[in-house]
């Protein structure tokens, strides 16, 4: 047995004592609720990413992530609250079996590379990488807000990157993304060479606690995606240069859990305003600097 699987294995054995402390029922127990509505709620708590598979940082994560769903905060995952939720309430004005998750469409050849690419790529090595739906709110957020010049603090294999330059392609604006680690700077530039976008993106390499010091502004869209407990230094250098009326998105609002002294810079200054989006996944604070 290799070093791996053996690490697999004690992921899977924690998660197992842990769903056993928290009182559910064993696998081939007894149960009220429908088992698949179960596995769903389960999955979709624990699979932060959204990309239907369970990494070792996710099963890491996974204490924080199975807590989130204790919705009467009394220390127990009761049946109810194992049912899948996920889609609308009934009444809610979407018709009943419509599938709201439809993946975009290309309007032209190039964004059909592109997004042929960021498929390819939920199959190979994902890292720490935004799910899908993260992926078409950067988009979205950037294109509404034509944004011109964007930061992002960690490139991972460049996932998110390559949402960022789909909108970029349509605004004219650049993407100056942040990493520190070699080889995977190495295969995100190695990915927007494939999804034709290497001209929308600079990649700065190393520290960014440091090397952001570089923009002088004014800054659109600022998303933070790396170290969590460097959330407070990276809104604290880079605010000065964000232009009124920009945003400050940030990355896992919900797990893995993010650093209180950030939540409070966001939600207490007055010249912020932040509302928390799509946390049934890892969540997104997006934060308009009024001023």
């Amino acid at each position: 047995m290799t070093v791996k699987n053996r690490s697999l294995i004690a992921h899977s054995v924690a998660i197992a004592l842990f769903l056993t402390l928290l009182g559910l029922p064993e696998a081939g127990g007894q149960s009220g609720g429908d088992e698949s509505d179960t596995d769903t709620e389960l999955m979709k708590a624990l699979d932060a990413n959204d990309n239907g598979i369970l990494s070792a940082d996710e099963m890491d994560n996974a204490p924080a992530a199975l807590r989130q769903l204790d919705n009467s905060g009394n220390d127990r995952l009761e049946e109810d609250e194992l049912t899948d939720s996920g889609g609308p309430p009934e009444g809610f004005g979407i018709p009943s079996g419509s599938d709201l998750n439809q993946p975009p469409k290309a309007n032209d050849p190039a964004e059909k590379q592109i997004l042929k690419v960021l498929d390819q790529m939920r199959q190979g090595e994902w890292y720490y990488n935004v799910s899908p739906t993260d992926g078409r709110l950067l988009r979205l957020l950037t294109e509404a807000t034509n944004a011109k010049r964007v930061v992002e603090i960690g490139t991972s294999t460049g996932y998110s990157s390559i949402w960022f330059a789909l909108a970029l392609r349509e605004t004219g604006g650049r993407l100056y993304t942040h990493e520190i680690d070699p080889d995977r700077i190495r295969k995100a530039k190695k990915n927007f060479k494939k999804a034709g976008v290497s001209e929308r993106i600079t990649v700065i390499e190393g520290n960014a606690h440091k090397t952001v010091k570089q923009h002088e502004g004014p800054i659109d869209i600022l998303f933070l995606d790396a170290d969590k407990e460097g959330y407070v230094d990276y809104l604290n250098k880079l605010l000065p240069r964000i232009k009124p009326g920009g945003l400050i998105l940030a990355h896992n609002m919900r797990v893995p859990e993010p650093d209180p002294r950030f939540i409070d810079a966001i939600t207490t200054r007055p010249e912020l305003d932040t509302v928390f989006v799509l946390m049934e996944g890892a969540g997104i604070s997006v934060t308009l600097k009024k001023r």
